[in-house]
């Protein structure tokens, strides 16, 4: 596995946090009231560090913010619905341009966040739009830090379609009748250093569901990937799902994910 960048995203509105610290990797303070979310490297080739799980627990519950994530999440504008996730992320393809780069999404029910990279260099910037205009995109900050290069965690932005939600939402709906959209916490996406490709994921009331770049091979984790106990799994690939379901146990709690990692990412 080639080498990734840590990344510390400023997102609006959102609580002041401490800088924090995940192995040998640091968050930067902002002046501004952040969220730290942090995309951790993966520290051996041999070993996914499994970037998304601790993205999600560090940011999944909405901090800074007084109404839930999916407040308003069967409403016309929500960004729920396809179409108006297609006019913000049009409006970020033409912010980054042709052959433009996304690194990170999250879709709330009436906010979506876009990390990308800036042209192909080593900086990245974010967009956020708002339900109220999903065209009118407001920017804000974001850290890059550590070794390696975000080319290996840069999704093609032409290779994005919102109707990858659609999927999703018809998919849940189908394992759990009670997955409307009132339901959904929010979509992330970003670039899963297990599979080495994208991945979208979706939470439903607490369910978590991942799928591919375009919303199929919809899926629980662990689904088609192994069990703990099977015994076709060399010790590599074992690890990496203790990790992932001690990260997943630690829920946010950045000392356990710490111990997590020092326990399995050896």
């Amino acid at each position: 596995m080639k080498g990734t960048q840590a990344m510390s995203v400023s997102w609006p509105e959102a609580a002041e946090d401490a800088g924090l610290e995940l192995g040998n990797r640091a968050t930067r303070r902002n002046s501004r009231p952040s969220q730290r979310i942090v995309s951790q490297l993966r520290r051996f080739p041999a070993l996914a560090v499994l970037v998304a799980v601790i993205a999600l627990a560090l940011a999944g519950c909405g901090i800074g913010s007084d109404r839930g994530p999916n407040s308003g999440a069967g409403d016309d504008n929500s960004f729920y619905r396809s179409e108006n996730f297609n006019t913000a992320l049009k409006a970020v393809k033409g912010e980054v341009g042709p052959g433009g780069d996304i690194l990170e999404i999250r879709v709330e029910a009436k906010r979506a966040s876009f990390t990308v990279r800036k042209g192909k260099t080593e900086s990245a910037t974010g967009y956020t739009a708002r339900a109220r205009d999903a065209g009118d995109l407001s920017d804000f900050d974001v850290d890059v830090v550590g070794q390696g290069s975000l080319a290996n965690q840069a999704i093609p932005a032409s290779d994005l379609i919102a109707s990858a939600l659609t999927r999703m939402e018809a998919q849940a709906r189908t394992r759990d009748p009670e997955a409307t959209l009132e339901t959904i916490q929010f979509f992330t996406l970003d670039y899963d250093p297990t599979s080495q490709r994208p991945e979208w994921k979706m939470n439903v009331h607490g369910r978590l569901y991942l799928a591919n770049l375009d919303g199929r091979n919809f899926r629980s984790p662990g689904e088609g990937a192994g069990t703990l106990t099977n015994p076709e799994l060399n010790p590599t690939e074992s690890n990496a799902l203790k990790l992932s379901q001690c990260v997943t146990h630690a829920a946010g709690d950045v000392a356990k994910i710490q111990r997590c990692q020092k326990k399995f990412a050896q």
